[in-house]
């Protein structure tokens, strides 16, 4: 059994494997910065250059659900790469028959990106617990600022880390508590219910009754009670209210009032969801909810960084009349770190505010989803009304940071709704929505850009 430091310092460590992971899973997002240079070496147009942006996509998006089962099954050292079939394609090294071997080797970066991003992200949800909000969002965090980081170091750089937050990751759990145990000591069983994984039927009645306070009534009457409201396996552990309910016969509140709150009556977040996974995961509403989010939402900045480059290479001839390259490609290289940083900051703040909104002022976690959505709305005003590089450059940050909020909070908010048991396989198929709406942008608007330039 180990002890409460070596959990921690597993903890950390597994913490840290995470971020290193997800530096390496955003490379999908680099397209935008050599694309152009790339679709002019090969002659693409733009609709074909879209096909190959869109492939690693399809190839991220789509495999979450194996991926997120993998993580949950097999665990978090599952691994795959792929980054140098791409770097030798781009510097000559490796021949290249026809554009679409290039969409090929994409789908397989995108393979490799979400093996090593559902692998940290689910085992970051199963470490933490109260905090998991702002645990969740660091890691995600480092997705979004991956683009800027790896710029120059694709294949290399991605492979080492990949391989390196491989074997940092594990799942730690929570122990045992650091209290030693007495059957006879409510406070202690309460303590030590609260650390660990699985309890029997006989400690969950104990911690009912710890837990209540009510005074425990004598005959089966009791008995009863707890064992139906508390049998593992079958239902979660029930609040203090539903406890008072059952052993006294009161009234309890009602779940719209509990609802309203946002949170448990004694103020702390109880990993008590409901553990849905698969066909009853999939037919839920609000899973349905936040797939629908996620395509509404999160797929414009899926295109957006897909093809930001291609904008700012049409503002820019468009506004000078000697454009030079070298200055195109600056400007390009100069938008993909602006939504690579501000993706990064809004993935790493939105679950630190939700925690703190959570604990401080009892804000439920859904209410936080309008405020998600609005900001999409708004980045995208502001980048279909950009006339120029400076009011583009707006528009850039804007819809990074609206992108990382979507992503920073949405796998929070699965675990929270549906619990830690199956995340990698629920996030996975939320996720593989974006694959639909993103792609289906790209190709749209490759096909009128090209309808423009013919």
């Amino acid at each position: 059994m180990s002890t409460r430091g070596q959990r921690y310092r597993l903890r950390t460590l597994a913490m840290l494997g995470a971020c290193l992971s997800t530096t390496t899973a955003g490379t999908v997002y680099l397209f935008s910065t050599y694309g152009p240079a790339l679709s002019h070496k090969l002659r693409l147009t733009s609709t074909q250059s879209n096909v190959v942006a869109i492939s690693a996509n399809y190839g991220l998006l789509l495999s979450g659900p194996f991926f997120g089962w993998a993580a949950d099954t097999v665990g978090p050292k599952s691994r795959c790469t792929a980054f140098s079939a791409l770097a030798y394609t781009f510097d000559g090294t490796l021949g290249l028959p026809n554009w679409i071997v290039l969409a090929g080797y994409m789908v397989l970066v995108g393979l490799a990106a979400q093996a090593a991003n559902m692998a940290a992200v689910t085992t970051t949800t199963k470490n933490f617990k109260q905090n998991r909000g702002s645990a969740v969002s660091l890691c995600i965090a480092f997705f979004g600022l991956s683009p800027f980081v790896l710029s120059h170091f694709l294949s290399y750089l991605g492979l080492t880390a990949s391989t390196l937050g491989a074997l940092m990751l594990s799942v730690v759990g929570f122990g045992p508590s650091r209290f030693r145990r007495d059957p006879n000591d409510s406070a202690s069983v309460a303590s030590d219910f609260f650390s660990r994984s699985s309890e029997d039927s006989e400690d969950r009645g104990l911690l009912i009754h710890a837990r209540s306070g009510i005074p425990k009534p004598n005959g089966a009457n009791y008995e009863a009670v707890t064992q139906s409201l508390a049998s593992p396996g079958q239902n979660p552990m029930p609040s203090d209210s539903e406890i008072e309910s059952a052993v006294t016969g009161t009234p309890q509140p009602s779940s719209a009032a509990q609802a309203t709150a946002g949170t448990t009556e004694d103020g702390v977040d109880y990993d008590t969801a409901r553990d849905l996974g698969g066909f009853a995961y999939i037919s839920d509403p609000e899973a349905q909810l936040l797939a629908l989010v996620l395509f509404l939402s999160a797929g414009i900045g899926v295109f957006y960084n897909n093809n930001v480059g291609t904008i700012v290479n049409a503002l820019y001839h468009s506004s000078t009349d000697t454009p030079e390259p070298s200055v195109a490609q600056r400007l390009i290289n100069n938008h993909v770190a602006t939504v690579s940083l501000a993706s990064f900051l809004g993935r790493l703040t939105i679950g630190i505010v939700v925690d703190f909104c959570k604990r401080m002022w009892r804000v439920p976690r859904s209410g936080v989803l309008v405020f998600v959505v609005l900001n999409t709305v708004i980045s995208q005003v502001i980048v279909g009304s950009a006339e120029n590089l400076t009011m583009l450059w707006v528009g850039s940050a804007w819809t990074g940071l609206s992108y990382g909020f979507i992503f920073g909070f949405v796998p929070t908010l699965v675990s929270v709704w549906f619990g830690t048991k199956y995340f990698g396989s629920n996030w996975g198929l939320t996720s593989a929505s974006i694959g639909f709406s993103g792609q289906a942008l790209g190709a749209f608007f490759g096909f009128i850009y090209d309808s423009k330039c013919a």
